[in-house]
């Protein structure tokens, strides 16, 4: 009798512990999310009427914009998986989320909706995506020591 009920003891602090792993998952994105939309709402001294951007024809944002969404997208990948279909739902859903963005910048005054930050958006999402299935890959380097065969030093 007591063992049983030191299973169902156990079986219900697994689903808890389960749970609390996913909101650790999931609170990261939520919260980067958040700070994506204040980011993208918020006026940008200089950056009204077209004022001087970066060298090269590069915008003020975009470099924002790539490195943004390849961080959501970095996080997502850890909820959806590193398969294909895991990696192709994580680029849609940070791209998504910018293009819903871009849409409420649209109606703002001092922002204006951007299909050229979309598609920055979406290059993002990808390389972020892709860096992360990269990342789980054999060889690759994550405490800056690499043995001689390739594999690194946690092995």
């Amino acid at each position: 009798m007591e063992d049983s009920a030191a299973e169902t003891r156990s079986e219900a602090g697994t689903s808890e512990d389960a749970a609390t792993r996913g909101n650790g998952r999931i609170r990261p994105i939520v919260g980067f999310a958040l700070l994506v939309l204040i980011a993208s709402i918020v006026p940008i001294p200089g950056s009204a009427g077209g004022g001087p951007g970066l060298p090269f024809g590069v915008g003020l944002t975009d470099p924002f914009h790539l490195l943004g969404y390849a961080v959501l997208a970095w996080l997502l990948v850890g909820v959806t998986g590193v398969n294909l279909s895991g990696l192709a739902i994580a680029v849609l859903l940070a791209t998504g989320y910018g293009f819903g963005i871009e849409l409420v910048q649209g109606i703002i005054p001092w922002r204006t909706f951007a299909w050229s930050d979309v598609l920055l958006n979406a290059m993002g999402a990808a390389m972020g995506a892709g860096t992360r299935r990269l990342r789980g890959r054999p060889g690759w380097v994550t405490d800056g020591r690499v043995k001689s065969d390739g594999r690194t030093g946690e092995e």
